[in-house]
């Protein structure tokens, strides 16, 4: 079997509005997974890498995320209106691919797609199994020739060389509330380095305080409805430039201001649970709403289906380090 042919046999169904997207990113899939000649199945994949500002997850997981079926077709849809746009403004391009788990399947598709156009690609993991995956994959796929560059480092510390300047930048290393993982710490220290017309892949992501409720009593047979009543954290160019995002000097470290969201009588009389919740702006139109990803799954905080108080005060801040999360206290 011709691999690369098979690549954009299934790839090119990302792009046509008639086709089974369903069936086209599971084939994706396990065309990835034959390439890697099932060594990825190991249980030394399994394990996450644990690092200063959060974790680095396992190779198999990494992996595992082309199973989140709309998440991976929004990402490709959005990276692709970027492409296009920039396209048209530059002669070339260059795009980082930073935490590209094994198979940098979020970027795959389009190695082929504008093979014509010169762009150069630089692939950006700290994983060491999924940096030796990567490449392999890259080489069995015989993409060799088409400008890769692989980089082993950590890409909340990596700081780009002289010249180096990338046009697009996509980073997906984030779990439901920005839990765990290191998204906001790599946005920080790619961003901070690039120019002011550099697009970020995701756009935006914000995090807001909300209640889940349910239509009647029978929660058993009900669907939770969920509302969203603050917003409380952004990631995006605008939050960076914003004064919320503070960076300390002395300390080298970055930290964000504290939010105070008031749920009143009213929006608790209804309301069974405390969660927040996550929206993912890929680009432009591209969006991944409450529940449409386990990107954008809702975190569970309190029960307050037995609450008796006149109001909660929830106080909120984001905090980076070995645990990245958005710290809460209920007051």
């Amino acid at each position: 079997m011709n691999l690369k042919k098979e690549l954009l046999r299934i790839t090119s169904k990302f792009f046509d509005e008639t086709s089974n997207y369903s069936s086209a990113l599971k084939e994706y899939k396990q065309l990835l997974f034959r390439i890697s000649n099932e060594a990825i199945n190991n249980e030394e994949h399994r394990n996450n890498v644990q690092l200063e500002n959060g974790v680095a997850i396992g190779t198999l997981w990494a992996a595992n995320c082309l199973d989140d079926l709309k998440r991976t077709l929004k990402f490709i849809k959005g990276i692709d209106i970027a492409i296009q746009e920039k396209i048209h403004q530059k002669d070339s391009l260059h795009i980082l691919y930073a935490g590209t788990g094994p198979f940098a399947s979020l970027i795959l598709p389009f190695v082929l797609k504008y093979a014509d156009f010169n762009i150069t690609y630089s692939f950006l993991e700290i994983n060491p199994l999924s940096f030796e995956i990567l490449k392999s994959t890259i080489k069995k796929l015989d993409l060799e020739n088409h400008n890769i560059n692989f980089i082993n480092q950590d890409a909340t510390k990596y700081q780009f060389p002289k010249n180096f300047s990338p046009d697009i930048i996509i980073s997906e290393t984030m779990q439901r509330a920005l839990d765990s993982e290191q998204q906001v710490s790599v946005f920080y220290n790619l961003m901070r380095q690039s120019n002011s017309d550099t697009a970020f892949i995701p756009e935006k992501i914000t995090l807001a305080i909300g209640t889940s409720s349910y239509k009647n009593d029978e929660p058993s047979i009900q669907q939770k409805y969920y509302r969203e009543h603050h917003k409380v954290f952004e990631v995006s160019k605008k939050a960076l430039n914003s004064g919320e995002w503070l960076f300390e000097k002395k300390s080298n470290k970055l930290g964000f201001t504290e939010k105070r969201t008031i749920l009143r009588k009213k929006e608790l009389s209804t309301a069974s649970e405390i969660v927040v919740m996550t929206e993912i702006t890929i680009y432009k139109s591209e969006k991944l709403f409450v529940n449409d990803s386990g990107l954008t799954a809702p975190k569970y905080i309190k029960d307050i289906s037995n609450n008796k108080k006149e109001r909660l005060i929830i106080e909120s801040q984001y905090v980076v380090g070995s645990e990245p999360k958005l710290e809460l206290k209920i007051i």
